[in-house]
């Protein structure tokens, strides 16, 4: 588990950022949770709140903003500010006063939302009785709204069910299956694009107009194999080998380094990577509304493109080292065999669809959080001794 000290020091930049915007609140009302499983007891806690764990739930009442990752974030408490989380479940049973932006394979909204919605996941469902107070912007593959929308209703998905109240239009840049309940009742129109028209059960109210864009279906006649792009594959995989190799020689263990992370905290990898994939484009976009920020933002947006493509190799070398070690490799064949062998792999695991989009979202996070928690471990040596 980390401790407040140590963890100021790795999030000082995103304070700075919200200082400079007057979002912060004092350094010393931070609140800083990690381990295998949090649990915020009833009660009332000075945020913002950073939790990272397995589970996380949150009971009590957060004033401020609340960012999450892990297996699980339950919020049962009010969140008087936004919710940003990342994890397999998202599930809201509370109340949250801002804006809720969220990554999940399931997302599901039982309590209010005093602002927006942002969602991305494989299902998302705004049960009856929820309330979002104004937009909802939603990607996901299975998605239902049961509740209510202040304003409007924007996203895209495969199969939609409307069966709830939206006070504004309703806009769907694709959807393969629209479905409206009797409950539905749409203040604005109704926009969408589809192979097929909507199914609307009787009851369902469209206040507005109703306009579908007839979405055409592509049936290629292709193999996966020639679906697949090789010529741009081979192209990254040899820049990857590339920047692996003039990276062993000026840093020698970097990549042992990295890997050592990677295997001993598997969980806080994956959790503090999730959360730093998703809160840094946002702090970029906080920092670029400055003048002074702005080459702090073009720094830290850098870095974050730099990781983002360097992923891969070090998930590469971290299975490769893996292997290594599974099968006695180590001290008989060079460090760039088994190396190739997982990064090769990676980029042709990635190519799936579907399988290969979540796949990315965990290679991601994975890396961020291996350079992130090797950097905290690093500072947390003690100096050595000086030299008489």
């Amino acid at each position: 588990m980390f401790k407040g000290k140590g963890l100021r020091k790795g999030v000082v930049i995103i304070l700075v950022s919200m200082a400079v915007l007057g979002l912060a609140v004092p350094v010393g009302a931070l609140e800083t949770m990690s381990g295998e499983s949090i649990v915020v007891p009833e009660g009332i806690v000075q945020g913002p709140l950073f939790a990272t764990g397995n589970d996380v739930v949150v009971n009590g009442d957060v004033e401020g903003d609340v960012f999450a990752a892990g297996q699980t974030v339950m919020v049962n408490g009010r969140i008087n500010g936004d919710l940003l989380a990342a994890a397999r479940t998202v599930r809201l049973n509370g109340q949250v006063s801002g804006n809720v932006r969220c990554a999940a394979q399931d997302v599901e909204i039982n309590g209010n939302v005093g602002m927006s919605l942002t969602a991305a996941g494989d299902q998302i469902r705004l049960l009856e009785g929820s309330r979002v107070g104004q937009d909802a912007l939603v990607f996901g593959r299975y998605m239902t709204l049961s509740g209510e929308v202040g304003r409007q209703y924007l996203g895209s998905g495969e199969n939609i069910r409307i069966n709830g109240q939206v006070g504004g239009d309703i806009h769907l840049w694709g959807v393969k299956e629209l479905n409206l309940g009797p409950l539905a009742a749409i203040g604005g129109s109704l926009s969408y694009r589809s192979p097929a028209q909507a199914e609307v059960a009787p009851g369902a109210r469209v206040s507005g107009t109703t306009n579908w864009e007839r979405l055409e279906q592509e049936v290629k006649k292709t193999t996966p194999i020639q679906q697949y792009d090789w010529a741009g594959a081979l192209a990254w995989f040899a820049a990857g080998i590339l920047v692996w190799g003039v990276l062993s020689l000026l840093f020698p263990g970097i990549w042992n380094h990295l890997s050592s992370t990677i295997q001993h905290s598997p969980g806080p990898v994956l959790g503090w990577g999730l959360l730093l994939l998703l809160v840094t484009p946002l702090a970029v976009l906080l920092l670029l509304v400055t003048v002074i920020g702005i080459p702090l933002s073009l720094t830290l947006l850098a870095a974050y493109a730099a990781l983002l493509y360097a992923a891969k190799i070090i998930i590469g070398d971290a299975i490769g080292r893996f292997l290594a070690r599974r099968f006695g490799w180590e001290g008989r064949i060079h460090s760039v065999f088994p190396f190739l062998i997982g990064y090769a792999g990676l980029v042709l695991l990635i190519s799936i669809p579907v399988v290969g989009t979540i796949l990315s979202i965990v290679i991601f996070s994975m890396a961020i959080g291996s350079v992130f928690l090797a950097i905290y471990r690093w500072r947390q040596q003690p100096l050595p001794a000086a030299i008489e």
